[in-house]
């Protein structure tokens, strides 16, 4: 069984691989039990044969690991938002937010114009300020994962994000926030 790589930089670069190696498959694998560090610590270093490439962490927006196998043991989960990455041309219904849950479509966009579509769904906290605070937080992770449509985990990189779109309105609107169109 193989997997596929792809690594998405700041300068909207794709470099991508398949792996069919069972010994550097699990290498791979096993470095994901440490993802929260994919963006904030060493180089990223690809090697084979001919060639030698480093990519500084800072330069990635996002890292795909696209397989049918699961992933879970080697992922860790990160609060109670799963996100799953949409096709491009894939339909989503409205977002759906009551007292307790929210369901939704959020766009994140990267430096360098690379960006990702996601279907989120999270629990809602009740008060508004704390609702507020989970959102801004989304930018001070070291990491963000959602599963992919084919199969397998995709990693973003929050310090390389310029923005992140709700398809849902914040309600109710807090003081200091610009409104586009008051009411």
């Amino acid at each position: 069984m193989s997997i596929t790589v792809h690594i998405v930089t700041t300068a909207n670069r794709r470099r991508s691989f398949v792996q069919h190696d069972e010994t550097a498959i699990q290498h791979i694998l096993d470095s994901l039990k440490r993802c929260s560090q994919l963006f904030t610590s060493r180089t990223l270093i690809l090697a084979s044969a001919g060639e030698t490439e480093i990519f500084a962490p800072s330069s990635l927006t996002r890292i795909e690991i696209i397989t049918t196998r699961d992933l879970a043991p080697y992922v860790p989960h990160f609060g109670d938002l799963a996100m799953r990455g949409l096709r491009p041309d894939e339909v989503t219904p409205p977002a759906h937010i009551d007292d307790e849950f929210f369901a939704g479509r959020i766009e994140f966009f990267f430096n360098g114009g690379d960006h990702v579509a996601t279907w989120a769904e999270a629990s809602r906290p009740p008060a508004a300020s704390e609702r507020l605070m989970r959102l801004t937080r989304l930018f001070e992770q070291p990491v963000l994962t959602y599963s992919l449509p084919e199969g397998g985990v995709g990693f973003m990189n929050p310090a390389a994000m310029t923005r992140a779109v709700l398809a849902a309105a914040a309600d109710p609107l807090p003081s200091h926030i610009w409104q586009v169109n008051p009411s």
